[in-house]
């Protein structure tokens, strides 16, 4: 009897082969050879056949359509190939990179491209919603839509899958925070003062004679803010905070700085209380844009890769209070003597908040000072950008109406005033130069 003959495929169909090493059928396209001569040959695993015969259906419409998705173009590649193309502020950038080190990368990044599904998006966030809040979440999705996006535009891949994914709620944020009327104007004159009014003696923690000492308020809460064991013996050992020898607690205090280091930034802190400007228009304000005869700052720049302010609407002309000028004034002439002492290592950047030798601050080395201003005010660690939530708050407090707050702080409208400061916005009727000079008189 005649054996049927065997059927072969013709020349460039699909093969499709079982895998005896991983277990798994194979499907293979042949696209013929490229100009080293090497074979082109995309594959497609699956665990049967008719699995490998939908993915090769698929993979054939993307050939068809043009893309070309290199078998090994892992997610991870495309973010970094995404962010490589960035063209933002570095400190954007560096935000961006942070958190796809720390959460991408890891748990998806070894994902092919093209094997990308939304199952395996949505299990991705739900993984990560554990530990992170809804801004968080909206970023890194925001990552992974723009990354892929780039690589549609780069025929790399055919539908962006992140545009099909709904993201779990995530963790509470931490609320933002205001500073009291009453905590604000400690920071004021703390800043203004050589002294430290908050912390009134120093004590020793424990038996040991040999223990170090903190300098601590009334009800001994020591400065460094380290918590003594329950049962700790606590004694008093001076009233004067300048015995204090925890290093800690003298760095927070500036115990050791001279008196002109203790009020140099004065009028950093009375700017940023009272006015709200973001850190980044802080850093970049420079002094032909402080008009001191006049009583008003123009804020036209910030610390953004194109020095512009974060949005058109945060261009804005100031009134400054009255404690503002008197304090701008004699920071300036303080500024001029270090000009002076620094001579030729003076770098003229025209700043009016700087280094002793005339740089930039940089955004850790403004929250390093704003927080140990605080600190030294006994109120604990706040970071530059609460400086502008308190001065909403005020503002609101003492009856500054909600359209004119959002014009003072450079708001794009009032919703996000509303929204982002709601905690601190109280509907009533004022003008904000007049209330700080109330306030803070």
């Amino acid at each position: 009897m005649d054996k049927k003959p065997r059927k072969h495929r013709d020349y460039g169909d699909d093969g499709i082969y079982w895998d005896r090493t991983n277990r798994c059928y194979i499907g293979a396209i042949s696209q013929g050879f490229d100009p080293d001569g090497k074979r082109i040959r995309p594959t497609v695993r699956g665990k049967t056949r008719d699995e490998v015969k939908d993915k090769l259906k698929a993979l054939h419409a993307e050939l068809d359509a043009g893309i070309r998705t290199p078998v090994t173009y892992t997610v991870e590649d495309c973010v970094r190939d995404w962010l490589d193309d960035l063209a933002l502020d570095p400190q954007t950038v560096a935000e961006y990179r942070g958190q796809a080190e720390k959460w991408i990368y890891p748990k998806i990044g070894s994902i092919k491209l093209r094997d990308f599904t939304v199952a395996d998006a949505e299990r991705f966030f739900r993984q990560i919603a554990k530990h992170l809040g809804k801004r968080s979440l909206v970023m890194i999705k925001s990552t992974l839509r723009r990354s892929i996006r780039r690589a549609q535009k780069h025929d790399l891949i055919g539908k962006n899958i992140i545009d099909l994914v709904d993201l779990p709620e995530g963790q509470p944020g931490r609320p933002s925070r205001a500073m009291t009327e009453d905590q604000a104007r400690k920071v004021l004159q703390t800043a203004a003062s050589t002294t430290v009014s908050a912390y009134v003696k120093v004590i020793r923690i424990g038996a040991a004679k040999t223990a170090a000492t903190h300098a601590a308020t009334e009800d001994n809460e020591i400065a460094c803010r380290n918590k003594p064991r329950n049962n700790a013996p606590i004694a008093d050992v001076s009233t004067d905070v300048h015995d204090a020898t925890c290093r800690t607690c003298r760095s927070y205090l500036g115990l050791d700085d001279s008196a002109d280091d203790a009020v140099r930034l004065e009028a950093l802190f009375v700017v940023a209380i009272t006015l709200g400007l973001r850190p980044g228009e802080l850093r970049a304000l420079t002094w032909d844009h402080v008009e001191l005869d006049q009583g008003v700052i123009h804020v036209w720049r910030s610390t953004r890769r194109d020095g512009d302010t974060k949005t058109p609407k945060s261009r804005r002309s100031l009134r400054l209070p009255s404690r503002a000028i008197q304090t701008l004034t004699a920071h300036k002439k303080r500024q001029a003597e270090e000009r002076r002492a620094a001579g030729q290592a003076w770098h003229e950047n025209n700043l009016v908040f700087c280094h002793e030798d005339g740089t930039q601050y940089s955004r850790d080395a403004l929250n390093y000072r704003f927080s140990k201003m605080t600190k030294r005010a006994g109120i604990g660690h706040w970071h530059a950008h609460e400086g502008r939530h308190t001065a909403v708050s005020i503002m609101s407090h003492n009856g500054v109406p909600i359209q004119d707050i959002a014009d003072a702080v450079g708001h794009k409208s009032t919703h996000v005033t509303e929204t982002v400061y709601r905690h601190v916005i109280v509907p009533t009727i004022r003008g904000g130069a007049a209330v700080m000079d109330s306030v803070f008189e």
